[in-house]
């Protein structure tokens, strides 16, 4: 053996050596995550109030999947004590936590987590994301009109940036390019208002008068559509029903439409094509933005217990449905959009009140 010959042994015998060790020097490259959520829909169970057993079911259709406890499951901790809303922002899933007053942000297609928000925040209700910021509604005490408030965190660091005090009930809140629209529920009591926020300077810039208790906020390219429920039957004064069109570079009223009755208290806005939709009870209407509200529905949800939350997507309807008596796994029925027809029918977890899809 040659001098040359030794030395390339040597060497040879000094690699293997050395990567036969638990160090470092040879690393194998981690396994990426397996995007296991990439395609289906997510279902939010806000679970019993204090009972600290909000989850997240997970449905893939295509596959026959549905999936129980997918946050827990995944990072081994509870999701936390009624779950309200879901904010999907890119890769990410801001999850609003009520009761426990914090967001768990997990990634989107993995629903590993990625951080937690656990101050700075009172009986938080919905959240959006504008650039580097997340803006999340606080109701406070439902009973004090005085401590409502948005509270503003960087999404990078989920660190605390500012909190704006507000009118009484913050609730749904959307996003037009820097202007921040917030509809005012009313929190335990009922308001009337819509809130125009500035998501650069964080002012309230302007407040626009709608319909009592809006609901449902929707945006249709510079036109926002609110649906107003009214005030209910055992309010003092109980009122009807009304959409309004807001435009959202002027900040004013455009179109408005109320029902005649006052019994008549619709929910749930959502557009679909050139048609709009919302529920009363159990019931789906159809109009055409710009005509009077319907009179009578399109069709009824029979199978449906109890109309919690309700999406359209890719011409279906899907309903998120607790069981009746708010305690046993509740239930996502898959409508037909045209037609009303029952198409699937899932369980889910306790009290369902939210359906996202990836």
């Amino acid at each position: 053996m040659n001098f040359k010959h030794l030395v390339l042994f040597a060497c040879i015998l000094f690699f293997f050596n050395s990567c036969d060790d638990e160090t470092d020097c040879c690393p194998m490259p981690e396994p990426e995550n397996e995007a296991e959520f990439e395609s289906g829909i997510f279902v939010l169970n806000e679970g019993n109030f204090g009972s600290a057993n909000a989850s997240v079911s997970f449905i893939n259709m295509n596959e026959g999947q549905n999936k129980a406890q997918v946050f827990n499951s995944i990072n081994g901790y509870s999701l936390g004590d009624t779950a309200q809303s879901i904010e999907m922002h890119e890769s990410m899933a801001l999850i609003v936590v009520n009761v426990s007053n914090k967001i768990e942000v997990v990634n989107r297609y993995t629903f590993q987590s990625l951080g937690s928000i656990q101050s700075n925040l009172d009986n938080p209700r919905f959240a959006e994301v504008v650039g580097e910021r997340i803006f999340v509604t606080n109701w406070g005490d439902g009973m004090d009109a005085e401590d409502d408030f948005v509270s503003v965190f960087n999404l990078s660091d989920l660190s605390f940036i500012d909190s704006i005090p507000v009118s009484e009930g913050p609730e749904k809140i959307i996003a037009s390019g820097e202007k921040l629209f917030v509809a005012h529920k009313g929190g335990f009591s009922f308001n009337n208002i819509v809130s125009q926020i500035n998501a650069e300077s964080l002012i309230v810039e302007t407040e626009i008068e709608v319909g009592d208790v809006p609901v449902s906020i929707v945006l249709d390219g510079n036109d926002l559509w609110v649906l107003s429920s009214g005030k209910p039957s055992y309010a003092d004064n109980e009122t009807a029903g009304q959409l309004s069109k807001i435009d959202v570079i002027t900040n004013e009223v455009t179109e408005s439409y109320e029902y005649p009755q006052s019994d008549m208290h619709p929910a749930n806005l959502k557009l679909s094509g050139n048609k709009a939709y919302f529920t009363i009870d159990k019931a789906v209407f159809e109009l055409t933005p710009g005509e009077e509200l319907p009179a009578t529905s399109k069709f009824e949800m029979e199978e449906v217990e109890v109309l919690y939350g309700f999406e359209i997507y890719q011409n279906m309807i899907y309903v998120a449905s607790p069981h009746l008596d708010f305690t046993g796994d509740g239930s996502l029925y898959i409508y037909d959009l045209s037609e009303g027809r029952l198409i699937e029918k899932f369980t889910t977890g306790i009290n369902p009140n939210g359906i996202y899809f990836n």
